[in-house]
């Protein structure tokens, strides 16, 4: 049966038993990790308005910029006449941060499932931890279908604030005492999934949110060019 913390050596409550100065990865699972999701999906809606403006106001800048792709006679310039022209260069750049963006977001979602099943194959309890799940699907279809520089900013936004809720539960991870001692099960066996291994784990979520933000905010940036 899937439950939503059990067998946690530091407690159940807010703050940590062995730590009272950092709070429980109950705590974390439960409330603040899937806090930074509810709040990101709470927030998509108010942005229809937000994005049929700037979608408006981008079609308009890309039909100005067709005129420099026509002679003075309103036909087509051949290519041969605007290789030096840095915008394919740049395409060919966007579109490789793109299939990283992709293939991030793809290890976000393995990463999080892993730490689901490891969580739950222990005994531990998954929280509420499936939310992010649904965060990061919406990243991804929002990636995909809306170039607006509102979206890349809320999005890039939600990375950030998904690493900084990672990066609590990363402390307060490192911070148990004897980490693989400590995670037993009823029967005073020693957990599948130690500290240490979670720790990683974790580690490894935050450098990869980390990552997404930092390609998200490239992402709006180009957008200011158009």
């Amino acid at each position: 049966m899937v439950t939503l913390c059990n067998n946690r050596p530091e407690g159940f409550g807010p703050h940590s038993s062995l730590h009272p100065s950092i709070p429980t990865t109950c705590f974390l699972d439960t409330i603040l990790t899937p806090s930074v999701t509810w709040l990101y999906l709470f927030v998509l809606p108010f942005l229809l308005p937000l994005y049929a403006k700037s979608l408006r106001s981008h079609n308009t800048k890309r039909l100005s910029a067709t005129d420099r792709f026509v002679d003075d006679d309103g036909l087509p310039i051949l290519r041969s006449e605007w290789d030096d022209d840095p915008a394919p260069r740049r395409g060919v750049f966007i579109r490789i941060l793109s299939v990283l963006y992709y293939l991030l977001a793809i290890a976000m979602l393995g990463m999080m499932a892993l730490e689901i099943a490891r969580l739950n194959l222990a005994d531990l309890g998954i929280g509420l931890l499936p939310f992010t799940f649904g965060g990061i699907l919406a990243a991804l279809v929002l990636r995909s279908s809306w170039q607006a520089r509102i979206v890349r900013l809320v999005n890039a936004t939600y990375w950030v604030l998904l690493a900084a809720a990672m990066s609590v539960k990363l402390v307060a991870e490192l911070r148990e005492e004897d980490g693989k001692e400590n995670r037993v099960k009823g029967d005073g066996v020693v957990g599948r999934y130690p500290t240490s291994d979670e720790a990683l784990d974790v580690a490894v979520m935050v450098g990869v949110e980390a990552a997404l933000g930092v390609l998200e905010f490239i992402e709006w940036q180009r957008l200011a060019w158009y």
